[in-house]
C-alpha cells in the first residue's frame, strides 16, 4: 500500500490533511480527507465508504475537485504510478 499525506486549505479557508493512495490488496486507490486534525471525527470524505473504492486517480481527483482542494504538484502522477507497479512498500510520502 502506498500512502501520501498533505494539508491544504479549501477554497472556503478550510484547513484540511489529506491521506492517499493506493491499496494493493484491494486494487484501488483510497482517499480520507480530515478537517484539522487526523482523528476520526474530523473526517470530512472517506472512499472507504464507496463500493470498490476509487478505481483510477481521476475518480480521486474528482473528489479532491467537488471538496475544493488542490492537490500538491505530482502526486497524481505519482499515484498512477503506484497503481501501475502495484506499489506495496507501505512508506509514507509527505508532500
Amino acid at each position: 500500500m502506498s500512502k501520501h499525506l498533505f494539508s491544504s486549505t479549501t477554497r472556503a479557508g478550510q484547513r484540511v490533511n489529506v491521506q492517499c493512495g493506493w491499496d494493493r490488496p484491494l486494487q484501488h486507490h483510497y482517499l480520507t480527507v480530515f478537517a484539522g486534525e487526523a482523528v476520526p471525527e474530523n473526517v470530512l470524505y472517506t472512499s472507504l465508504m464507496e463500493r470498490g473504492g476509487l478505481p483510477d486517480v481521476d475518480s480521486l481527483a474528482d473528489h479532491l475537485e467537488e471538496l475544493s482542494i488542490e492537490a500538491p504538484e505530482g502526486l497524481y502522477e505519482r499515484l498512477w504510478l503506484d497503481a501501475e507497479f502495484n506499489e506495496s512498500s507501505n512508506e509514507v510520502k509527505q508532500w
